[in-house]
């Protein structure tokens, strides 16, 4: 007759054999992990004299969203001290909601700009741009949608390397967000929130680990 310590036993070399089978399987796929991050923002200026946002935009409003690129992307500036990460396709880019619009990257037109400048005297910069996106829903067009942080002080980077964390935003004194069209108009705001969304693997692992401790002590 199997005992209950059997049958622990028999759990736990599953559940080894298993956890060995994902970590395999995660670092195959390590080598082009997508760094994805969410942010949240706050409207600090709306410039629309010809009203193309039709007043459904405030100062105070909240902007929640996310942008994506990939960690293994290729830098295209020779520099030593700037980094140009160029993303030409889906799934990278930037999608940011407020007052009922969406200001999205074109996925099938994807120019999405990831610039780190570390020491460029004195200065270090972490920068966002989306070239190419989508039109609002109501027609209008949106030139571009970009993230500028700047540390005048030179402390907050060690390199220009593409980040494969979400910034730290207390380490940056200008912190301005903006999404527009060139003389059209204009929405300025400050990102309040930067937070790293874990990988599917990742996700995946520390949901089984979770599991199997339950069972191991239910």
């Amino acid at each position: 007759m199997e005992t209950r310590e059997d049958n622990l036993m028999k759990k736990s070399i599953f559940a080894s054999a298993l956890l060995v089978c994902l970590f395999a399987f995660c670092a195959s796929n390590a080598q082009a992990e997508l760094i994805i991050i969410n942010i949240t923002a706050t409207v600090d200026i709306v410039n629309d004299f010809g009203n193309y946002l039709e007043g459904k935009i405030h100062v105070g409003d909240t902007i929640t969203g996310s942008y994506t690129y990939e960690s293994t992307t290729w830098d295209s500036n020779p520099s030593s001290t700037i980094g140009d990460y160029e993303h030409y396709s889906a799934p990278a880019g930037i999608s940011l909601s407020v007052g009922g619009f969406n200001f999205k990257t074109d996925p099938a037109a994807v120019n999405f700009l990831v610039e780190i400048t570390n020491d460029y005297p004195p200065n270090d910069d972490y920068f966002l741009l989306s070239s190419n996106n989508l039109p609002l829903s109501n027609g209008t067009l949106v030139e571009s949608i970009s993230w500028w942080l700047s540390d005048s002080t030179g402390a907050a980077l060690l390199s220009d390397a593409l980040l494969v964390t979400a910034p730290v935003l207390s380490r940056w004194q200008i912190n301005q967000l903006d999404m527009g069209y060139s003389g059209a108009y204009l929405v300025r705001s400050q990102v309040t929130s930067a937070i790293l969304i874990p990988e599917p693997c990742t996700m995946l692992l520390l949901s089984l680990g979770t599991i199997l401790l339950i069972k191991r002590y239910s």
